[in-house]
């Protein structure tokens, strides 16, 4: 439905204000779009903000979505352009109450105001809310299961409504079940779910699924659609197949050997070798596959076999190289010994706390190696917002070097799970919103005399 105004600027030296007021109202499920034509009877060009002002967050929430277009525009005397209030309300959308809406037209000189009334109905209070399948892609002898579920979008218990499960295939409708729903509570949902079925020889294709939803006096509520494909199937009997694994040290070749033994020549078919999908790049296929697909986290390598005669046979090698698999193994084992080494060096944490105006620092140093820390150094960098006032745990010395300041710990030894808790209180000298402090350094010697650094 389309309705339009034309909207006269007649006075160019004064704002014009016209109260027009329109009631609009649009179903759920509803697109509606609404023109409104004005003409510049100034006479010269200006330029015109186009803006809706009024609940559009509310109705967003609700599932209904207000614009309009354009927001600003230039026009010449006499020209004439249309403004579209556009409102979209999503099948899910709640009934909204009317609502004011103010849509406004302005330039420097001239104002014009139109009053909309805007409200939201529901012709039904259900809809289909989504359309699942428990699988997309089946063989035959093989199921899927569709499962509808059905939104109550009012406040109040629905009355029963009719499900119609239809499934096409080429335009040809091939399965249809009807279920009528039980009661759904109010602002509650229902899953109503129905399986197909594919039997032997069901024909490989794509299938569409539609669920429509009515009432029981056989009335459109909604619908929604997907589809799913069954696969084909083309292959030998199993005892028809023979295949042989080889192991070497660095690799494993597989030999894949079909014989036709039958009377009568076999149709084409594929030959398909799942494997996980880490060994996509070890692999060396003597005999070129067809295909290569990537799913679930394995690829399939599949081989198209022409038709073979009776007797004849075909032969498909491939080899797996197993050395990357070494190679990981002991990239993993240097992984962990790196980590189980890291585990045992001392452990430094600094904790910073503001309490009632002061900052405290804590520093606490852990000697998680298993051999004695001698001739520790423990050195902290003040900002010079800070001012030090009193030390927390092992006394410090200050010093300076240039205009920087540090405190320093000096720890004689630290043997094996031995800790030392230190630190100090300060307080700002300016006002801080955020603090980052240097990081704290420690030197040392080792067992091997060696001097070492952490930070």
């Amino acid at each position: 439905m389309r309705a339009s105004f034309i909207l006269f600027l007649i006075l160019l030296l004064f704002p014009i204000s016209v109260a027009q007021t329109e009631t609009i109202t649009v179903y759920a499920g509803e697109t509606k779009t609404i023109d409104y034509a004005f003409i510049n009877n100034a006479p010269q060009s200006q330029t015109f903000n186009i803006y809706l002002t009024g609940p559009t967050a509310y109705f967003a929430e609700k599932g209904v979505l207000i614009d309009v277009y354009p927001k600003i525009v230039e026009l010449t005397p006499n020209q004439k352009t249309n403004i579209t209030l556009y409102i979209f309300a999503l099948k899910e959308a709640r009934e909204i109450p009317p609502n004011l809406f103010i849509l406004t037209i302005s330039s420097d000189t001239q104002k014009i105001e139109k009053s909309l009334i805007i409200s939201v109905l529901r012709k039904y209070p259900v809809y289909i809310s989504s359309i699942t399948l428990s699988k997309y892609s089946i063989l035959p002898l093989e199921s899927t299961k569709i499962t509808a579920t059905i939104q109550n979008a009012k406040n109040e218990i629905t009355p029963n409504y009719k499900l119609i499960f239809s499934i096409y295939k080429d335009g040809k409708e091939i399965l249809r079940k009807e279920v009528l729903t039980d009661f759904i509570e109010a602002n509650g949902k229902l899953e109503v779910s129905q399986e197909f079925f594919a039997d032997k020889y069901q024909e490989a294709g794509t299938y569409d699924v539609s669920v429509r939803l009515e009432d029981l006096k056989g009335q459109y509520v909604d619908d929604v659609k997907t589809k799913f494909e069954v696969k084909p199937i083309v292959k030998l009997p199993q005892e028809y197949t023979q295949k042989e694994v080889k192991y070497s040290f660095l690799s494993a070749k597989i030999t894949v050997k079909i014989k036709n033994e039958g009377n009568v020549i076999s149709d084409q078919f594929y030959v398909e070798e799942r494997l996980p999908i880490f060994m996509k790049d070890f692999i060396k296929a003597y005999t070129p596959y067809t295909e290569e697909k990537f799913e679930a986290g394995m690829v399939a390598y599949r081989w198209l076999v022409k038709p073979l005669a009776p007797g004849e046979s075909v032969v498909i090698e491939y080899e797996i190289s197993l050395w990357q698999t070494w190679l990981g193994i002991v990239v993993i084992m240097l992984v962990v010994l790196f980590f189980f080494k890291k585990g045992f060096q001392p452990a430094l944490v600094k904790t910073v706390k503001k309490e009632g105006g002061k900052i405290k620092v804590y520093i606490k140093l852990k000697n998680k190696s298993k051999s004695i820390m001698k001739n520790i150094e423990v050195s902290e960098e003040v900002p010079p917002m800070l001012k030090v006032e009193s030390n927390i745990g092992l006394e410090f010395e200050e010093k300076k070097v240039g205009k920087k300041r540090y405190l320093v710990w000096k720890i004689n030894e630290l043997r094996p799970d031995e800790e030392a808790v230190m630190g100090y209180i300060s307080s700002a000298l300016v006002e801080i919103v955020s603090l980052e402090l240097p990081k704290t350094q420690i030197t040392y010697i080792d067992e091997k005399g060696r001097k070492r650094t952490l930070e």
